[in-house]
């Protein structure tokens, strides 16, 4: 099955394209603002180095940047902060797109056709699902994650560093059913009463623990419900994430595991 053929709606969304000297402040609001997780820094078809700014990587330049900078960081370039994108052809099978996100070990990639370009996300394969492109007889009870969790009044900069130690996205707060996500946190830093009151003492852009943010909890399903059956759930989930008895599950649990364990059936 091809990209384009599977997945037609890459190219029926709509980013803002941002120039490389666009400043932070205006990516991460427009990251926020969309409640999406990457926007392209523009290019030309066929180009062939993509570059994008990922709300994870703006959290990631922000660590490495000293407090005392911090008000020098809202008026970086983006381009600072930008990462190079994996990039496929719309012609190449979901099998490649899938081999793509094993070897970068990154769900997100760049599609492209002599026209048109757009991102493909794991969330994006999960429902092929529905569609019945792709399935698996495995449980989420076999294929979910350990909870990551930190005390609630861990300070957000302590949580940004263990988020990227771990390669994770999300961190659950010690004693609650609640989490937090890079989003959650962007949308927080980033936020205009946040902002407002940064202006005036920018070192305190992260002064700020756990427990204070806006967590949320996520719909928890149970460890014998079938893959197919929590992808459909966590379609409509913005947070793209739900729990169960044995741990977390997202998006990459929910397809690259069963693809690893050679239990992902893929219709031609």
């Amino acid at each position: 099955m091809k990209i384009g053929e599977a997945l037609p709606q890459v190219f029926s969304k709509t980013y803002p394209a941002l120039e490389p000297r666009t400043q932070m402040l205006l990516a991460a609001s427009l990251l926020r603002f969309h409640q999406i997780d990457a926007l392209p820094i523009g290019f030309k078809p066929r180009q062939k180095k993509r570059l994008a700014v990922l709300g994870y990587s703006c959290l990631e330049r922000l660590l490495q940047t000293d407090p005392k900078d911090y008000g020098k960081f809202l008026n970086l370039p983006c381009e600072k902060a930008a990462k190079q994108l994996a990039t496929i052809d719309v012609d190449d099978d979901i099998q490649d797109l899938l081999k793509m996100f094993q070897k970068t070990r990154f769900g997100f990639a760049w599609v492209e056709s002599e026209k048109l370009g757009g991102f493909a996300s794991l969330r994006d394969l999960l429902r092929l699902y529905k569609k019945g492109l792709i399935d698996t007889d495995m449980t989420v009870g076999e294929i979910a994650s350990p909870i990551f969790s930190l005390p609630g009044d861990s300070r957000i900069e302590t949580v940004l560093r263990e988020m990227f130690n771990h390669r994770f996205r999300r961190v659950f707060i010690e004693g609650r059913k609640s989490l937090v996500t890079d989003r959650r946190i962007i949308g927080y830093i980033f936020s205009t009463a946040r902002l407002g009151e940064v202006s005036k003492n920018p070192k305190s852009l992260l002064d700020v623990n756990l427990g204070d943010l806006d967590a949320f909890e996520p719909p928890f399903v149970r460890d014998n419900s079938r893959v197919k059956a929590a992808a459909r759930v966590m379609e409509n989930q913005t947070e793209e994430c739900l729990i169960c008895e044995k741990g977390v599950i997202t998006p990459w649990d929910l397809v690259m595991k069963p693809l690893a364990a050679g239990k992902l059936r893929i219709k031609n």
